[in-house]
């Protein structure tokens, strides 16, 4: 079975809307409700760019997937804070911030089975400033297995594998999976306690919730109420429509490299 990596490698212009079909379950966010999202945007011809999501883990540190940055120069790359939809006039929350610098994981590889590592830091020009709709993300602790419980993932990616971004910020509600199933359901790949994988079946009147392309690195946040960043999104099945699960970086086994960046 063929994957996909969920970065936008042909990005929509942030120059004029895209369509708004529901990337993942119909569920526009509503404002405060994911102040920790980020939109990791890229210069190309004079003209900025969503490519990926991302998460604030401090006032001047992004997490996002390592594969999201891949060949990008740090020149032409900006965070986008506390915005909802990335085509209106910002908000009173959302900042634009230049990018410094940044780092991925050692030991990533985007050509081995499951994608291991798949995680980088951005540090930023200046920091941000914390606001009701921008916030530092708590992290999962180390250990944390959530399986079978509901968790959220966001973003601005694809609604459909041949569809556009979305302008607004879209969620979804979906299970996180056990690693032995997940394995057993990707079982060409290798799936390690580093993976966290969501899956939710299809309900007989259409697709199942899923991360699809342009919501790489983006968030899934876990816990009672949702508060805990779980995982950051990497890649899922070429249709992302399809019937199998969406593989993300598991944040909380990254603890003592995140320390050290």
């Amino acid at each position: 079975m063929k994957i996909v990596i969920f970065i936008c490698l042909v990005a929509t212009s942030l120059a004029a809307p895209a369509a708004e079909k529901p990337i993942v379950d119909d569920s526009p966010v509503a404002l405060f409700a994911h102040p920790h999202q980020a939109s990791l945007q890229v210069q190309s011809l004079g003209t900025w760019r969503h490519i990926c999501g991302a998460v604030i883990i401090n006032i001047s540190k992004i997490l996002t997937a390592a594969h999201c940055l891949q060949g990008q120069n740090a020149s032409r790359m900006r965070v986008e804070v506390g915005a909802l939809n990335l085509y209106e006039a910002p908000n009173a929350y959302q900042q634009t911030v230049g990018v410094k610098s940044f780092v991925t994981h050692d030991s990533y590889n985007g050509n081995g089975a499951g994608i291991p590592n798949d995680i980088g830091i951005i540090k930023l020009l200046t920091p941000v400033t914390l606001n009701d709709n921008v916030q530092v993300a708590d992290l999962a602790p180390k250990g944390s297995s959530f399986a079978n419980s509901k968790c959220v993932i966001t973003g601005w990616g694809q609604t459909s594998d041949s569809g556009s971004g979305s302008a607004q910020l879209l969620e979804a509600k979906i299970t996180k999976i056990t690693t032995d199933e997940c394995q057993s359901r990707w079982s060409e790949q290798n799936i390690t306690i580093k993976h966290i994988c969501v899956y939710e079946a299809a309900a007989s009147s259409g697709s199942p919730p899923s991360a699809c392309i342009g919501d790489s690195g983006g968030l899934m946040m876990c816990g009672n109420n949702f508060e805990l960043l779980t995982g950051i999104a990497s890649w899922g099945v070429s249709n992302c429509s399809e019937n199998d699960p969406s593989v993300y970086t598991r944040v909380s086994e990254y603890m003592e490299w995140l320390g050290s960046r």
